[in-house]
């Protein structure tokens, strides 16, 4: 129920028509102290909004404060991003209206990424390496003499627009060709000079948020968005797809890091430049799990889409008297924290077709009989017609809002009332959340070289492809370059070499004695062999059998097994004259490569005419199929079967043996 109707209490106006806005409008609405919700929305948007709220034409700004004036509006509280850098703030502050949101000159924080990585520098908070270009030429000529690891996950340059674009003027880019592409693609959408080029990170997106009044921060509880179109973060980035919140496996302490790291030296910054900022901060962080390392990605300067539409339900606040003690410059009087619920929140995006680019307007609105009103679902993209249906006016169109005990139920609740709304050419995301439902699994890497299959499961952890948490690397060779990578990720590397004395036996013992000594410290669910080049011995295997028989050892071998097991398994297919090569993902038993296999995948070396070449291809094929095997070796989502089909938990060394998921 909102408060619209009683005649006492605060008159608030929301600036804007969009999913955001629509969450503020109805979080505001339920405070005790409000009234009255005005909405001043864009023409011919917001119309399927509750008809209780009083709604304005959003046009000249000055007009609109006249207009707040003289209906005695206690605060209005801005939500997008455009009439915030077109200070919007600074006239209605002037017209002696309460305003939640930072002056022009503060909102640069986001209008201008280069004044926002001009801060960062300055108040040392931690962001990725850039350059600033002030023309298409000069970004080709910089792209052409930055590195590129071509067909590596874990390197890159990231292309964005200095000025706002609606989420949609960032492009992530692997290789010198596809950064080429972006300039001019950015270009081309009218995004002008400068242009930012900076380093690609690697980690878990973090969206945080805090209140601010310009020397002092609070913050909200964090969550996570979906930026990409399509499932598995494939497609072109958006404004935003979906969110969820809480976000789980964060360490403890973490969040008053970020207060003391990125808030306040942000804050104290601006405040020093004349441009004290009030209203909601936003950081988009890049955080690595396993080197409890971030950094900032981005900042805003309000409430995230559709961040907002998970955070806002779960707080169980007053959210005026937030906005207002921070617009007065009055957070010392709350408490240092804000309140929220245990319970969690998913929030899925129903976007128009051709969305982020020509959207089709004008579909439609089935509801199947669904209420279809706050906090079930916001509205964005919306018109109402004459005739009291709804149509598609925009390209995110609607959002439907989850919420549960866990990830799990907010995710099923949230799926279930998308799938009640439809409209011609809807898109969404099937896989919001999906990431976040189980805890991470704890794995140990064991390997003996350059660590190439070790950076390539880093990176799946890290950017949270793999839910698995890396507790430490060990090697049997103390020069192997992947203890420096290890090291170099904030990882525990450890040494254990051989000891090249006494008998073959005795030494092989020794190495398995150190090794489960080490690994008792650890306790890890999982061991992963990138590259390890020693057979385990039994006791280690014995160490990690799972109830159902086989060990919970994977590994990676450099054929097609049963072809070609042992050492040097790329070089055995060239020599042998082989027209086709491969690499194995497979558990592994007390033979050797003979227990049962996870996946394979073939390549051809026809044309090949050096043992480096087919390793170069063998290479970039393990370093996509070991990441995508462990997704589901990792939570034993298989059964050991033969080729018949018949379950087989004793007889290990059979070559026909797969493994396959449920």
């Amino acid at each position: 129920m909102t408060r619209s109707t009683q005649n006492s209490g605060k008159k608030v106006l929301v600036v804007g028509s969009g999913g955001r806005e629509h969450a503020l409008a109805w979080k505001l609405a339920q405070s005790t102290r409000v009234s009255k919700v005005v909405v001043a929305a864009a023409p011919g948007t917001g119309e399927a909004w509750p008809a209780e709220w009083e709604k304005w034409s959003l046009g000249d700004f000055h007009e609109l404060a006249k207009r707040a004036r003289e209906a005695r509006i206690d605060l209005a509280v801005i939500g997008p991003d455009n009439p915030l850098a077109e200070g919007i703030v600074d006239v209605f502050e002037a017209a002696g209206i309460v305003t939640f949101g930072p002056s022009a000159a503060a909102a640069r924080i986001e209008a201008s990424k280069s004044f926002a990585k001009e801060v960062m520098h300055v108040a040392g908070i931690p962001t990725a390496k850039h350059f600033v270009v002030q023309s298409v030429d000069e970004a080709r000529a910089l792209l052409r003499t930055l590195p590129w690891k071509v067909g590596s996950k874990e390197a890159g340059w990231v292309i964005k627009a200095d000025g706002l674009a609606f989420g949609k003027g960032v492009r992530v880019c692997g290789s010198l060709d596809e950064a080429l592409a972006a300039v001019q693609d950015l270009a081309d959408s009218r995004c002008r000079p400068p242009l930012l080029i900076e380093e690609r990170l690697s980690g878990q997106e973090i969206s945080w948020m805090a209140f601010c009044d310009g020397d002092r921060a609070v913050l909200l509880e964090p969550a996570r968005d979906h930026k990409r179109l399509k499932d598995g973060d494939q497609g072109p980035n958006t404004g935003g797809m979906g969110a969820f919140s809480p976000v789980p496996d964060l360490p403890p302490g973490l969040g008053e890091r970020v207060r003391a790291e990125v808030f306040i030296p942000c804050l104290r910054e601006l405040k020093r430049r004349g441009a004290p900022f009030r209203g909601v901060l936003y950081a988009g962080l890049m955080f690595d799990a396993n080197a409890g390392k971030f950094w900032v990605l981005e900042f805003n300067a309000r409430f995230g889409d559709p961040e907002t539409q998970v955070i806002l339900p779960r707080m169980t606040d007053d959210l005026f008297s937030w906005c207002e003690a921070s617009a007065r410059g009055e957070l010392a009087r709350l408490p240092d924290k804000v309140s929220f619920s245990r319970a969690a929140a998913v929030f899925v995006v129903g976007a128009a077709r051709g969305y982020p680019e020509a959207v089709e307007k004008g579909q439609e609105i089935r509801t199947a009989g669904t209420r279809a009103s706050a906090p079930e679902v916001f509205w964005a993209g919306v018109r109402r017609d004459d005739d009291g249906k709804l149509r598609t006016a925009g390209g995110r169109v609607f959002g439907a809002l989850g919420m549960g005990p866990d990830l799990a139920a907010a995710r099923a609740q949230a799926y279930d009332r998308i799938r009640q709304i439809g409209f011609s050419g809807m898109q969404f995301r099937t896989d919001i959340a999906s990431g976040a439902l189980a805890p991470a699994i704890p794995i140990v890497i064991l390997a003996s070289g350059r660590g190439s299959n070790f950076s390539a499961i880093h990176e799946a952890v890290s950017g949270g492809n793999l839910n698995a948490r890396i507790l430490a690397v060990i090697s049997d060779r103390p020069d192997a370059p992947v203890l420096e990578k290890a090291k170099a990720a904030g990882l525990e590397a450890i040494a254990l070499p051989v000891r090249m004395d006494g008998e073959i036996a005795a030494r092989r013992a020794n190495q398995e004695a150190a090794l489960l000594e080490v690994l008792k410290k650890f306790s890890p669910r999982f061991l992963v062999l990138a590259g390890y080049m020693r057979l385990l011995g039994p006791k280690v295997i014995e160490a990690f059998r799972a109830e159902r028989g086989y060990s919970r050892i994977v590994n990676i071998h450099p054929s097609l097994l049963p072809a070609f097991p042992g050492l040097g398994g790329y070089a055995q297919a060239f020599h042998h004259g082989a027209k086709v090569a491969g690499v194995t993902v497979h558990l592994v038993d007390e033979g050797r490569d003979t227990g049962p296999i996870c996946a394979q995948k073939a390549f051809a070396i026809g044309d090949c005419r050096s043992c480096d070449e087919v390793e170069a291809r063998g290479l970039a094929i393990e370093h996509e199929l070991f990441p995508e095997a462990l997704k589901w070796v990792l939570p034993e989502k298989f059964d050991v079967m033969t080729e018949t089909g018949q379950n087989n938990q004793n007889d290990q060394n059979k070559r026909s043996i797969r493994v396959r998921p449920n």
